[in-house]
């Protein structure tokens, strides 16, 4: 017994919560403040990057709304949009490029799921489970768990994900109040003394470590913004609801703007309180002095924290970290189930469970794939397509730029129906679909500029182009045999 349809359950607040539990996580507690080792001389303008990130993406939600206004909403997202607004291949390609990535994050965070849970254990005293934990056969034992548990959870209903996700986002903001709230107390005369107490080393002689001893405007907005832009880009598995969301055109519109402006207040809020509490240059000087450890944000606030509250953190990071397998099974199985319903790949990936109204097998393969890359993982310690995520966004906001200029030529009927703000002032229009190719642009030649002292195979544009191949191998395929289908059911005259 099986149907094609998705089941309309999800509210308001879990169409948010499926954006901000993928978009908080490694870039609220880690890139933060280890952008400082990746682009020395970004300083302590890491809180007002983040402004700049979040102004950034809100010219994405300007689209989005436009787009959903137009009744350009359903499940896979800027699938839907893109393959109507600009073509139907360059939205099959640019979301393929995607759930290429995602496909690979599912095996990564399910490698490194583990290590978190074992350095949290090890923080509160469990030393047996951390070392079970950190082995090879616990880390692939305790992976495959969370993989095929997330699995159950979004089989068993999306209505039962997105419950899980909204809890998810509450506790997630409630671990980075706590952190804002230790940073904004905490001087950095006393923080010096915490960091001397702890690690036996004085200020002073940390930052004579320093790589470097001024700000450096062009690191931060060429190298440090893309990075921190990271961040960011979770918002779209919001998107990915339009098929399962209660009035989705209404929850799409308020949901994709709350998730944004969200995010951005507590990234800022927290980089300012860090920073607050932290000198940056003591961080560059950690990271050159190898106390990795610590140059996380939990780890340095850790320092001023009670014992007891700081061991704690570990275990909440560690949490935070595995929250995110509920918005990546969303997006990679239901990009499938799109490209399913319009013919991409065939109809049976968009069956859906006859009760829970879920796409079991389009979820299936989002475990399958996560396994495997888990166990290439193992002995390489990488996953090839992980890198090629960030690119694949960068090339999907192109595309919604693009869609901004093209819309009223390729959808017409759409374009006429559209009811936003913007709908009928062309110029707003072209400008918003301008500013996002253009830092799309910018941030794609970024990454693949610092990318170039890897070997070849591990170069995201290398892996693009490799996804790309394949995609369009997949389309002209799918395309030519839904013509002769066409053409079969012709009768001869």
């Amino acid at each position: 017994m099986q149907s094609n349809e998705l089941r309309r359950v999800l509210g308001l607040w879990s169409v948010v919560a499926f954006g901000v539990t993928n978009e908080i996580a490694a870039g609220l507690f880690f890139v933060s403040t280890q952008i400082q080792q990746t682009a020395p001389g970004v300083g302590d303008m890491v809180p007002w990057l983040m402004i700049v990130g979040g102004l950034l993406t809100f010219a994405t939600v300007i689209a989005y709304r436009y787009f959903f206004a137009s009744g350009l909403v359903g499940a896979g997202g800027e699938y839907v949009i893109i393959s109507r607004a600009v073509s139907p291949f360059f939205g099959f390609l640019a979301t393929f490029l995607s759930w290429f990535g995602v496909s690979g994050s599912l095996g990564t965070l399910a490698y490194t799921a583990p290590k978190f849970l074992a350095n949290a254990f090890d923080a509160v005293g469990a030393t047996g489970a951390a070392q079970i934990l950190g082995s090879t056969a616990g880390t692939v034992v305790t992976g495959l768990v969370l993989l095929w548990g997330i699995w159950f959870v979004h089989v068993r209903g999306v209505r039962l994900a997105g419950t899980l996700a909204v809890v998810a986002m509450c506790f997630v903001i409630v671990v980075a109040f706590v952190v804002i709230g230790y940073g904004f107390s905490t001087t950095p005369q006393n923080f010096a003394l915490a960091m001397q107490s702890r690690l036996h080393i004085s200020a002073a002689q940390v930052l004579a470590a320093a790589p470097v001893a001024h700000v450096n405007a062009a690191v931060a907005f060429g190298t440090a913004l893309p990075v921190l832009f990271f961040g960011y880009l979770g918002l779209s598995t919001a998107t990915q609801t339009g098929g399962e969301a209660l009035d989705a055109r209404r929850a799409l519109s308020k949901g994709v703007v709350i998730a944004v402006c969200l995010v951005t207040f507590i990234y800022t809020l927290f980089a300012f309180a860090v920073y607050h509490a932290v000198p940056w240059r003591l961080i560059a000087g950690l990271s050159a002095l190898k106390f990795t450890t610590y140059t996380t944000s939990t780890g340095l606030l850790g320092m001023v924290m009670p014992a007891w509250l700081a061991s704690l953190m570990n275990v909440f990071v560690a949490l935070i970290v595995i929250k995110t397998f509920l918005p990546l099974y969303l997006a990679q199985s239901r990009w499938i189930y799109a490209w399913a319903q319009d013919g991409f790949l065939p109809r049976r990936f968009a069956i859906t469970h006859v009760r829970f109204q879920t796409p079991v097998l389009a979820l299936t393969i989002a475990a399958v794939l996560g396994s495997l890359t888990l166990a290439e993982s193992v002995p390489s310690g990488y996953v090839f397509g992980v890198q090629v995520r960030v690119l694949a966004c960068m090339i999907v906001f192109f595309f919604l730029g693009l869609g901004m200029w093209l819309f009223p030529r390729t959808a017409p009927e759409h374009y006429a129906q559209n009811q936003s703000a913007i709908a009928r002032n062309r110029p707003v229009q072209l400008a918003v679909g301008a500013i996002i190719m253009g830092f799309s642009i910018w941030f794609a030649i970024s990454i693949c500029i610092s990318s170039l002292d890897k070997y070849w195979l591990l170069q995201p544009a290398v892996q693009a182009v490799i996804v790309a191949l394949l995609g369009i191998v997949i389309y002209a395929f799918r395309s030519g045999s839904s013509r002769r289908a066409a053409a079969a059911q012709v009768p001869e005259a």
